[in-house]
């Protein structure tokens, strides 16, 4: 009786009292006595515990089966959406132990000192990309929108994690069968048939968050191009968004240096947003209501709000080429050139005037074609702006510290960078960091006020030299030094400047920190046209387009001029930023001719002239 009691917990009370019933009663006495005879009591109570077990194994899953056959779709995806959730939690945490177990033993085992350090460094960051990359494939969805992201972030992390993880940029969901008639029918309550008389079968475009589909709408024939989000996005956002908070936390915890878990709100926030299609339709037409009557070559696609939801966008077809196919634009006859000043003029009137910017302007969200309006034989390019999921708000403080600190660094006023650099609420000893990160480039002197360039330390007097020592400072080589030093003193090198690189890399990531997380898109933006400039062939000079606009952006801010001294000197101001741009556009056009010239006649190799101007 006490292994009936003890299954009492597994059974439902009525199937309990019925097994009592059975067994209990003068019928069935006889069998019980005969079975107990021949079992012994222990194996007899294992016996019909395994039964019961079983018993309990198939009423719970016919049971489960016959509720999940009366759900509905959309309650289905949701249940099955929470199973993989686990799967998903567990390879994120695996790949993430992976990573930190290869780091910690490669600290322990080699020491940054050794001549081998280097190179067992980047092989560490190729495995810790690749297994990155394939956990982000296999997970899916906002996994592949974050490595996505980190790829956009080559100017902080090492080389070797953008290129292993480059190959996300061509990866996306894949669609579970009817999925697309499904989401409609969820959406508008209506068969894909009733809205549009064509829709392509495949996707044109596909990225992490939805596909792009060619269409035409029934009720005015017009060629629409169809964005809809993966069904089961928003039913994943929050268990995966958990799981990327706990790995990072994790990481931080490991490795104190590298803490960005307080990244990770800005990320969900700006995921719920790209998540909102109401939202982009918005954020599209806000965008060429600002840009359109001061810059007539750009053009957004309208929207066709009456078939736009949250999870479906319907905008104008646009016939155009992206900006990273130089086949087809060299095909078309377009300048590069004029494509890369337009839009660098275009990312910085948002920046410095307008305040709404364009958070993700990747080769694939922009296109170019020949200007519709002009007359036909021109060549004049216009710009075409796609997906307006992520933007950002500067409020008008701080692009007008924004403004200020730009025109301060072109004329290295130290005093005011700092003072605008702290109110952009960056600390007051990281004011040179957070400029040279701002402007992606070098300014007027090394970052660490332990580094002396070599034409600086040279004027200096032998007591002054001694001094300088004394106080820890070193002398920077100069190119033809460093293109002289061998493997050994290279590694001396190293070990002289380990204090300057460390207070570097805190600068730089207590910069990230502090500053607003709305310039953390800035520089996600000013990296991305970066990037697409560069594989242009660096045909144009953004510094000084930016800069310009900067300092215009700086007069709109100061008030209007409106005495005939006022704008005179204003005139005169604008011209003696002109001299300062063109004498630096000068040096470093000269600078990098004299590296090409070096690597040209074998004095140099390619990555060490790489490795110069970077670090210049």
């Amino acid at each position: 009786m006490n292994t009936f009691r003890a299954s009492s917990l597994l059974l439902p009370s009525y199937a309990y009292r019925s097994i009592i019933k059975t067994f209990t009663s003068n019928n069935s006495s006889n069998t019980v006595r005969s079975v107990a005879e021949r079992v012994p009591g222990k194996d007899r109570s294992r016996h019909f515990l395994r039964n019961v077990l079983i018993a309990n194994g198939l009423v719970c899953g016919s049971g489960s089966l016959y509720y999940f056959y009366y759900l509905t779709p959309k309650e289905r995806r949701q249940v099955r959406v929470t199973f993989q959730g686990f799967q998903r939690g567990f390879r994120s945490f695996q790949i993430g132990l992976l990573i930190a177990i290869d780091y910690k033993y490669l600290f322990w085992t080699v020491p940054d000192t050794s001549p081998e350090y280097d190179e067992k460094l980047k092989e560490c960051h190729s495995r810790a990309a690749a297994r990155i990359a394939q956990g982000c494939i296999e997970n899916g969805g906002l996994y592949v929108k974050m490595g996505q992201g980190m790829v956009s972030a080559d100017h902080i992390l090492p080389k070797e994690y953008t290129d292993g993880l480059r190959l996300l940029q061509d990866k996306a969901l894949r669609r579970q069968r009817n999925e697309v008639s499904q989401l409609i029918d969820e959406e508008f309550g209506r068969e894909a048939s009733d809205i549009f008389s064509y829709l392509s079968p495949e996707p044109i475009a596909a990225a992490s968050l939805a596909e792009v589909y060619e269409g035409r709408l029934k009720s005015t024939n017009e060629r629409v191009a169809v964005k809809l989000q993966y069904i089961d996005l928003q039913d994943r956002f929050t268990g995966d968004m958990l799981t990327i908070r706990m790995i990072l936390y994790a990481l931080g915890k490991i490795f104190p240096k590298f803490e960005f878990g307080w990244m990770i709100d800005s990320v969900k926030t700006n995921l719920e947003r790209e998540l909102n299609f109401k939202l982009e339709g918005e954020n599209a037409e806000l965008c060429y209501a600002q840009l359109s009557p001061y810059l007539k070559y750009i053009y957004v696609p309208k929207v066709f709000w009456e078939y736009t939801t949250s999870r479906i966008l319907v905008m104008e077809y646009i016939d155009g080429i992206k900006v990273s196919d130089l086949d087809k634009i060299k095909e078309s006859k377009l300048s590069l050139k004029e494509i890369d000043s337009k839009l660098v003029e275009a990312m910085a009137f948002q920046i410095f005037h307008s305040g709404f910017v364009h958070a993700d302007p990747h080769p694939g969200n922009v296109y170019v074609r020949r200007d519709p309006k002009a007359p036909a034989k021109s060549d004049v390019v216009q710009i075409v702006l796609l997906d307006h999921g992520l933007y950002v708000d500067i409020n008008a403080k701080d692009r007008a510290a924004l403004c200020q600190l730009w025109k301060a660094i072109i004329l290295k006023d130290e005093l005011k960078m700092k003072q605008y650099a702290t109110e952009l609420g960056v600390q007051d000893k990281d004011y040179l960091t957070f400029a040279t990160v701002l402007s992606m480039r070098p300014i007027h002197r090394p970052i660490h006020d332990l580094a002396i360039l070599p034409e600086v330390w040279d004027k200096m007097s032998a007591d002054e030299q001694k001094t300088a020592r004394e106080q820890g400072k070193i002398r920077l080589p100069t190119e033809r030094e460093f293109l002289t030093l061998s493997a050994q003193q290279k590694m001396a090198i190293r070990k002289d400047f380990s204090v300057i690189f460390n207070d570097i890399q805190d600068s730089v990531l207590r910069t990230l920190q502090d500053m607003p997380r709305s310039l953390l898109m800035i520089l996600r933006n000013l990296n991305q046209i970066r990037s697409t400039i560069r594989d242009h062939g660096n045909l144009i000079d953004r510094h000084t387009i930016m800069a310009r606009s900067a300092i215009l952006g700086a007069r709109k801010h100061e008030g209007p001029r409106r005495l005939l001294k006022d704008r005179i000197y204003a005139r005169l101001e604008l011209l003696l930023f002109d001299l300062i741009l063109f004498k630096d556009r000068m040096e470093r056009w000269c600078k990098f001719k004299f590296l090409k010239l070096l690597i040209f006649f074998g004095y140099m190799n390619k990555e060490t002239g790489d490795m110069i101007e970077q670090f210049q």
